[in-house]
């Protein structure tokens, strides 16, 4: 077998884009380690964060170790052999190995510079509004939200508007990201992925330089010998792989909150080729308080209607 042209992987995407997903059917290649989630680059992005709206130097490692005469270079070196480090023993003699957490793109910008010209990336895109909608969900099955989708909706009063605009915000650099490293990434939408699978996969190995065969790792995938870690845990209630169900947010988002965040996620939706649907505008204050009395009374009636009679 020929070196494959990419040997280190990362796959970066928001929460519920897919990356639990993917980094199953990358797995499922003999060649390819893609284990469940590590948290290392989540752990890196933090470690290496630093405090700059502050007067003098920033506050954190890079700064305080730079001081120290080691400079950030050096820090960046040693935390990049660490993590790659680790993902080598895990591969266990696999040539190519792949990283994923889903957290990992809120650190992004952090992360570039430890990681750029060293690794390749694969960036999955879902449309937005399953991605909120699925976020929602997957807050009240977990009873808590993931640590860094809380800090980016922090403040923010309805968790569908909190959860948009951090789509907004990680797209738009994850898109940016993209472009600055054109040669080293691979593009592709969660949705394609589910509807022609094997073609996907084989584009996908074909950019990482791996001769496979997609439908074996698809089989693979889903068998029972697919390993066990941290991640998507709904990957384990999945048997196997169908298209993307159109529209299936319509019966999980409140349609208010819908048609108020349609409008920003609008430009980005129809950017990456998504349909932006057509919502009607929120309801104004007087037709909101109709229809409200309006449910309020046929529910009442309806519970009368419900209740035995009184014998005579």
């Amino acid at each position: 077998m020929s070196e494959p042209a990419h040997r280190r992987l990362v796959i970066l995407g928001f929460p519920r884009s897919g990356t639990t997903l993917l980094a199953r059917l990358l797995d499922g290649h003999p060649d390819i380690s893609a284990p469940p989630e590590t948290g290392m680059l989540s752990a890196a992005g933090r470690f290496l964060t630093e405090l700059d709206a502050v007067e003098g130097p920033p506050l954190g490692v890079l700064t305080g170790l730079a001081m120290a005469g080691i400079p950030p270079a050096d820090v960046q070196a040693g935390l990049r052999d660490l993590i790659f480090g680790f993902h080598t023993r895990i591969a266990d003699g696999a040539p190519v190995w792949v990283e994923k957490t889903g957290t990992d793109i809120f650190h992004l910008e952090t992360l570039e510079p430890l990681l750029a010209g060293h690794a390749a990336f694969v960036c999955i895109t879902r449309n937005p509004l399953d991605v909120v909608a699925s976020n929602m969900d997957l807050a009240r099955t977990m009873g808590a939200r993931l640590t860094e989708l809380y800090s980016a909706t922090r403040g923010i009063n309805s968790e569908c508007d909190g959860i948009a605009r951090a789509w907004i915000d990680r797209q738009q650099t994850l898109d940016t990201f993209a472009a600055r490293n054109a040669d080293s990434c691979f593009s592709l939408r969660y949705e394609d992925l589910l509807a022609d699978p094997q073609v996907m996969l084989a584009r996908l190995l074909a950019f990482i330089g791996l001769p496979g065969d997609p439908e074996a790792m698809i089989a693979a995938a889903f068998s029972p010998a697919a390993r066990i870690g941290l991640g998507d845990f709904r990957i384990d209630e999945t048997t196997g792989l169908r298209p993307a169900v159109e529209g299936g947010w319509r019966k999980r988002l409140p349609r208010a909150a819908a048609a108020r965040i349609l409008p920003q996620l609008a430009p980005l939706m129809a950017a990456h080729g998504y349909a932006v649907p057509r919502l009607p505008a929120p309801p104004d204050r007087d037709t909101a308080i109709r229809q409200f009395q309006l449910a309020t009374q046929m529910k009442r009636q309806s519970r009368a209607a419900a209740e035995p009679k009184p014998q005579a």
